[in-house]
């Protein structure tokens, strides 16, 4: 038997789902660009790897068990646990003191982070359409990108004028306000069956689909772009003598490329360009902007603005553009593939970090910026082999292998 990749549209559910995406962004970023320095102040070090890979392997551990819970416990019990889980951290980090025990916590804040991102997938993907998933995966992304765009500056200024303390209390009360939300608008999300093979037969299962691997390795090169950069760029920028204020504000125009161009581009995605056509030349404006960081050394502020800002409109693109391609070659009961998806970020941060660690170490951390460069173009031959995702895929339902 085979059964066809279906579908439904949800518009009340996504307007909610849109909604809390948009203040988790801002609860989001407003520790984001902060974790870097909190572990270098808590540790009195700059060798903070190591407290990095292990909230991400801790988080790769969980992704690929997250379906489990799913399936047993539904999908709105599970993200209301886990944002519930994620509060409490935040509030222990406001009044706990900056030492060796807190970077713990912020280790378990990472890791709830990346299942909180999960979470959310598999609730849109519930009520979502093939036929417009570029456009609806589009929208959500530039309203929670918004929420990323002001987080910044917003963090710049609680540090400059009440310290570390205060960003993560504001970020405490967003995610209560999440909370509130989605217990009184989503506790009637219905939940469906969902397949539970077993680690080695998901495995199996995804392995068989080479193009939900293409677009895997394509979704690793932008988060690993994303760690090196989200940990790096702080500390690069404080090394040059800027001051968080001036950081936040650089890097809420960086990101304005994510609010102007993800929409647009979710939309071209379902009516007239590939996706895979989209990504190339995404690709090769991530690998130039990024590899011209290594050769600059000026301490302007406009200057880095404009070229974090060109970083991050490849970034941008690529990043609608792979969910438009992966959500549409999965359904709703694919839980296990979207946990295995978006297993990539852990994967890329602890890779990513695992070789720039060295590199930062026994040469200097602009280096860094070099390599993420070259990577980009590592992508190029993995999206020209790409499907073309105007044909959705008829799955087996015991493979899960495409026809």
């Amino acid at each position: 038997m085979k059964i066809k990749h279906t579908e439904k549209l949800n518009l009340p559910l996504l307007k909610i789902l849109s909604l809390c995406s948009f203040l988790l962004g801002i609860s989001s970023a407003l520790i984001l660009y902060l974790e870097s320095d909190y572990f270098k102040i808590a540790l009195g070090s700059d060798n903070i790897t190591f407290y990095f890979i292990a909230a991400y392997i801790l988080a790769l551990i969980l992704i690929f068990n997250w379906h489990h819970l799913v399936r047993r416990y539904g999908k709105v019990r599970v993200f209301l646990a886990n944002m519930t889980a994620k509060a409490l951290v935040v509030l222990m980090l406001v009044f706990f003191p900056i030492n060796r025990f807190s970077v713990w916590l912020l280790v378990i804040y990472i890791a709830s982070t990346v299942l909180m991102w999960v979470d959310l997938d598999v609730l849109l993907e519930s009520c979502s359409r093939d036929l417009k998933t570029g456009k609806i995966r589009g929208a959500y992304l530039t309203i929670m990108n918004a929420g990323y765009l002001i987080a910044p500056l917003i963090a710049g200024i609680l540090i400059s004028r009440w310290g570390i303390r205060s960003v993560f209390f504001v970020a405490a009360l967003t995610l209560i306000v999440v909370i509130l939300i989605a217990v009184l608008k989503l506790k009637k999300v219905t939940d469906c069956e969902i397949e539970d093979p077993g680690f080695f037969l998901l495995m199996k299962k995804v392995f068989r689909r080479k193009n939900v691997l293409r677009i895997y390795y394509i979704s690793f090169l932008l988060e690993l772009f994303f760690a090196l950069m989200i940990v790096y760029t702080p500390l690069y920028l404080l090394e040059l003598g800027f001051s968080w204020a001036k950081i936040g504000g650089m890097f809420s125009i960086m990101l304005i490329p994510f609010v102007l161009l993800q929409y647009p581009a979710g939309v071209l995605a379902d009516k007239k360009y590939e996706e895979k056509d989209m990504i190339i030349g995404a690709l090769l404006l991530m690998a130039a902007s990024t590899t011209i960081i290594f050769f600059i050394h000026s301490h302007e502020y406009f200057i880095w603005a404009a070229i974090l800002f060109a970083t991050r409109i490849g970034a941008s693109l690529i990043e609608i553009l792979r969910d438009s391609y992966f959500y549409k070659r999965i359904d709703q009961i694919d839980v296990d593939i979207v946990d295995f998806f978006r297993s990539v970020r852990p994967m890329a941060y602890i890779l990513g970090l695992a070789v720039a660690a060295p590199l930062v170490y026994f040469a200097h951390i602009r280096y860094i910026f070099l390599f993420v460069g070259l990577m980009m173009l590592t992508g190029i031959p993995f999206a020209l082999r790409m499907a073309s995702s105007r044909i959705p895929p008829v799955l087996n339902p015991v493979s899960g292998k495409k026809r």
